[in-house]
């Protein structure tokens, strides 16, 4: 994978990858509402990635760099790919890569860009920067969308990277909601029980393979640094935080470095925040970041990647192709055969998985085992087996299979699993009882394989005489 230096070089890679059209410059859209109205109705269309500025009360060259990873030829050159790779093959890539991944530890450097500015004591104002309020029905303005919230372990050294919600309440402080299994709470957790804040840097604007890295979510004891050096194939630069010992990106554009101290000491009215299901769901009392230091690049980038609804192509679709990865992984290391790809719909709300039919059961055996894969708060509803000659890519394809293919009394199975907090379906009743539970549902889209050969024939073009078709009538089908 290439190894961006940085978010800048990734945003001038984008340029030259997929042309000059493929970044828009927005000049004078407000913070409030009409950033995140403006993504929001460019990513309905999977429009080009935003890059806002002159936003109004703030200096020119402050800016906020939306839909970075928006679509599938944008995450294939985020994670190192040629622009035009098939979709599928994006996936296969990086489940190949991610296999044999070698983690490779950050390299400590004593100076970076990130030190252009660095502003300490009374003159720390997090409002300096124009963090969006991207919904109308957010309860502030979010700084941290896709950001890095850094945190390291008191008995370890473990240094744990993930990517929380992260919003602005005054000149030196901060929110940050953690859900319940994450591991920063439980990094923080151990300070507290000591009687100590806990130490905390909030990574704003740092290249889409960290940003992919610390969605991933790296097992307890390995540090996503570890894991964004193996994708990059090399170690990613950090230098410690002033005042810290906490590593932080040395071409980052902004860090806000602070303590974080036991929430019945301070906290703070958290939300509501417009998540990524599609619904405002939670509200609360949450630890404060008590910011000791901003530090920042001159004319600093707040990369943002506002939640929308799931059927909207992701301004970050790493979430759905790593989810994709992982569970085609899954399915081969459970002995399922024949798997011809695994594709991720509403982030991950549906998966499907092609294969090809060998033997009764097949498909049964692919969704098992896909529902075993289930992440403990993931929020994976629908797991869909079809045949090889689906294009699972396409979602009218899938339908095409949903519809023509399934047998509701015969073809569906309901299964009971964990699911997150920020369900919109659990009831208040669950929720009060600490029930995270939900139904998800297998369909089997396959065909029959005890008569699959005697399936009425699909009037489809098949792929053969499409790709005659499309080099004889270059100007007028497309690619």
């Amino acid at each position: 994978m290439t190894a961006f230096r940085d978010l800048r070089h990734y945003l001038e890679h984008l340029t030259e990858a997929l042309g000059e059209d493929e970044v828009r410059r927005v000049e004078g859209a407000h913070w409030d509402l009409e950033i995140g109205g403006i993504t929001e109705l460019l990513a309905e269309r999977e429009g080009p990635a935003l890059l806002f500025d002159d936003i109004p009360g703030y200096p020119s060259g402050f800016r906020v760099f939306t839909n970075f990873m928006g679509t599938p030829a944008r995450s294939a050159v985020a994670l190192g790919l040629p622009a035009d790779t098939p979709k599928l093959d994006i996936v296969r890539a990086w489940k190949d890569i991610s296999r044999d991944l070698r983690m490779i530890p950050p390299v400590e450097v004593a100076d970076g860009p990130v030190l252009e500015n660095v502003i300490e004591g009374e003159a720390v104002d997090v409002t300096m920067f124009p963090a969006p309020r991207w919904h109308d029905g957010d309860g502030g303005r979010y700084i941290g969308t896709s950001c890095m919230v850094v945190t390291r372990d008191p008995d370890t050294g473990w240094v744990n990277a993930g990517t929380y919600r992260v919003s602005v309440h005054g000149k030196d402080r901060l929110s940050v909601w953690f859900l319940g299994n994450r591991h920063a709470r439980a990094i923080a957790h151990k300070y507290w029980e000591r009687g100590r804040n806990c130490p905390i840097a909030v990574v704003v604007g740092q290249d889409p393979i960290l940003s992919t890295a610390a969605a991933m979510s790296a097992p307890e004891g390995v540090s996503e640094y570890d894991l964004a050096g193996g994708l990059r194939g090399q170690g990613v630069e950090v230098l410690p935080a002033p005042g810290t010992d906490l590593p932080v990106p040395a071409r980052a554009e902004i860090v806000l470095v602070g303590e974080m101290p036991p929430p019945e000491e301070e906290s703070v009215l958290e939300g509501p925040f417009g998540e990524w299901t599609g619904y405002y769901t939670h509200s609360g009392q949450e630890p404060v970041v008590r910011v000791r230091r901003i530090l920042h690049r001159d004319d600093p980038i707040i990369l943002g990647a506002p939640p929308m609804l799931p059927t909207i192509p992701a301004g970050d679709q790493a979430v759905p192709l790593y989810s994709a990865t992982v569970t085609w992984d899954h399915l081969e290391q459970a002995g399922v055969q024949n798997v011809q790809g695994v594709w991720a719909y509403a982030r991950q709300l549906m998966m499907v998985v092609s294969i090809k039919q060998t033997g009764a059961g097949d498909a049964m055996h692919a969704l098992l085992a896909a529902a075993s894969r289930k992440r403990t708060g993931g929020m994976e509803r629908y797991l869909v087996a079809v045949d090889e000659d689906i294009d699972i890519t396409d979602i009218n394809h899938v339908l095409w299979a949903l519809f023509t293919r399934v047998d509701p009394a015969e073809s569906i199975h309901v299964l009971r699993s964990p699911t997150t907090a920020i369900d919109p379906r659990l009831s208040p009743a669950k929720r009060e009882a600490g029930d995270l539970s939900m139904g998800i549902v297998l369909v089997d889209a396959c065909k029959p394989f005890a008569w699959k050969d005697q399936y009425p024939r699909a009037n489809r073009v098949d792929e053969g005489y499409r790709a005659e078709l499309r080099a004889r009538w270059k100007g007028v089908l497309p690619l």
